[in-house]
């Protein structure tokens, strides 16, 4: 028993007594007085038990505070802990949320308390009109995080509150503006991003009614935002939003994020556009594309870009080629996280050829060796530690979905791609191939050295095939030679097969010859099972001891077993959760 455990247990025990003495002392204190003694006997009798019980909350809490303090969330430094509950508060009902974490205990709300630019600088359409002077004198004169839209409050109160906000020169550094009608934009717009703002670094607009903010032309470079005078933002996010793209409030960026669902898609960037945004911003840290496809051009190439900065890129588009046109001109560093996705759309004539440049690209990019591949009905999934690339599998056309067969998703990633891929997770779904999914991997993909399977019989023979080999070449070997894991997902222990399995292990890892020649041995190290419903029966779990004396590492989880594990883990922090919240609440809110 650990230390913190021993403190918990006596806190426990301390908390035990003294409510027991508490209880004896109330007993011993004399009767309450019958209707007839006097009026002051009857004061004197209700303060003397309201001091014994004042006095006993006051030691109960003391104890229970120090019980607090042994959880490890107390340990934290106050500018950590700070810097979580400020990311815990959403800006939906922002201050109801924060109201909840100043009730929890005295730490948190003097945490709070004290950091007034962090938890109490955010004003909001859907707070009371008669809390925001409050808020506003707990802010100070610092420049407050302004949230409002139809999303968050009514139109009417909306209104009212960006008129609330310009009448009174409320300085801001951030702008987040949800809204779907276009009156109250048009309100929106007046009161906040007409005038200057010279505080402002930090722009998020999502206008559901796709509205441009120009003259005439869609690329005219005056820009009526904020009288002209462009603030020094930092990041900007707009959804559904047209500007000029030659603006310059996207100039020096640090994050950029740009979304325009396919009926919103007009005026959106070109690629030429898109990359002068780029280069007017060296610094940048974080760029995500949602819906910005880029016309074909058969222009000469434009020149590289080097964004050395660049953290993280998310780009979701309709077009293997608007990908591919940017990801070709920019260049950022090895340590970036890149996220691709293709939506589900109508397949292009070159599709896998774009899409084999682009893997390529990624490869050379962020030096991949190899990749992790997951394939279900829906999507394929290529990723690495930095890289997740989510391709359809089907493809839409005037509502009917068609599905492609399992060699030609699997033939479609291109050689360097298939001989880099060595983990596979594979949820096996109906198709036009009549080709078993294992066979299809097998004559494609052939470096595996884990291989992931929700499937009821996962080597249906084929992992004990030999493939053969010429003189030259060298000897002959299994399927997937370098394979040392299979991990297997079943509905239930009728769909396990612990026979076949067991076959599949000694049969790769014994003396075997073929046509005259020693199959190379390919042991394996890891057998991972899981079983979504049941239990194994004693017949299964003796096959399972056999397979465990044959492989290094196995294991096997049922239902029961993870709901044991689970029981264990809630009883290990049983001690911590069973100090319930901290008995000292504040209402300094």
């Amino acid at each position: 028993m650990n230390a913190e455990t021993k403190g918990v247990i006596c806190i426990k025990g301390a908390v035990s007594a003294l409510s027991t003495l508490i209880v004896e002392s109330l007993r011993s204190s004399r009767s309450v007085p019958e209707p007839e003694t006097a009026r002051d006997a009857d004061e004197d009798e209700i303060a003397a038990r309201q001091m014994v019980i004042a006095e006993a909350q006051a030691q109960i809490a003391a104890i229970k505070s120090r019980q607090n303090e042994l959880l490890s969330i107390y340990r934290l430094p106050a500018e950590v802990l700070s810097l979580i509950l400020s990311m815990a508060l959403p800006l939906e009902h922002y201050h109801e949320e924060r109201t909840k974490l100043l009730l929890v205990c005295q730490a948190w709300s003097s945490i709070i308390d004290e950091n007034p630019s962090t938890f109490w600088a955010t004003l909001s359409a859907e707070d009371p009109p008669t809390q925001r002077a409050r808020l506003l004198r707990k802010a100070g004169q610092m420049p407050v995080t302004i949230v409002t839209g139809s999303h968050y409050a009514s139109s009417k109160a909306t209104e009212d509150f960006v008129k609330y906000v310009k009448s009174n020169d409320i300085p801001f550094h951030e702008l987040v503006v949800r809204e779907w009608s276009t009156a109250v934009t048009g309100a929106v717009f007046a009161n906040c991003l007409a005038a200057p703002a010279p505080h402002l670094r930090s722009l998020d607009l999502e206008i559901e009614s796709g509205w441009v903010l120009e003259d005439e032309d869609p690329n005219s470079p005056h820009l009526t935002m904020f009288s002209g005078v462009a603030p020094k933002l930092k990041s900007v996010r707009l959804c559904g939003l047209c500007i000029p793209w030659n603006s310059a409030i996207l100039q020096n960026l640090l994050s950029l994020a740009l979304e325009y669902p396919d009926y919103r898609a007009d005026g959106t960037p070109s690629l030429e556009q898109m990359l002068g945004i780029l280069r007017s911003c060296p610094a940048l840290q974080s760029l995500m594309l949602r819906d910005v496809d880029f016309e074909r051009s058969d222009r000469v190439p434009l020149p590289p870009l080097s964004l050395d900065r660049l953290t993280t890129v998310d780009i979701s588009t309709s077009s293997f080629h608007s990908i591919f046109s940017l990801l070709r001109h920019i260049q950022f560093p090895t340590t970036a996280t890149v996220a691709l996705a293709k939506n589900v759309w109508i397949p292009e004539d070159d599709d896998d050829e774009i899409l084999n440049a682009t893997l390529y690209l990624l490869q050379q990019h962020l030096s991949i060796k190899s990749f992790h591949l997951s394939i279900d009905e829906a999507l394929l999934r290529l990723s690495t530690t930095r890289l997740e690339f989510s391709i359809p599998n089907r493809a839409r056309w005037k509502h009917m979905y068609y599905y492609r067969t399992y060699k030609d998703v699997f033939s479609r990633l291109g050689f360097p791609t298939q001989t880099a891929i060595t983990s596979l997770h594979m949820k096996f779904f109906g198709s036009q191939d009549s080709t078993p999914p294992i066979d299809a991997v097998n004559e494609i993909i052939a470096n595996l050295t884990d291989l992931l399977v929700d499937y009821p019989h996962p080597s249906n023979g084929v992992l004990e095939d030999v493939v053969q080999t010429s003189e030259d070449i060298g000897p002959p070997t299994w399927v997937f030679p370098n394979l040392r894991s299979l991990e297997i997902t079943v509905p239930d222990p009728n769909s396990l097969d612990l026979t076949a399995i067991l076959k599949l292990v000694r049969t790769r890892n014994s003396d075997v010859e073929s046509n005259g020649r020693q199959v190379v041995r390919s042991p394996m190290t890891t057998i991972r099972i899981t079983l979504k419903s049941g239990r194994l029966s004693s017949g299964q779990t003796d096959l399972l001891n056999e397979l465990r004396s044959e492989v290094a590492d196995v294991q096997c989880a049922t239902p029961l077993e993870m709901d044991e594990a689970q029981s264990r883990d809630d009883a290990e922090s049983d001690l911590e959760s069973s100090s319930g919240a901290s008995s000292d609440y504040s209402d300094s809110d």
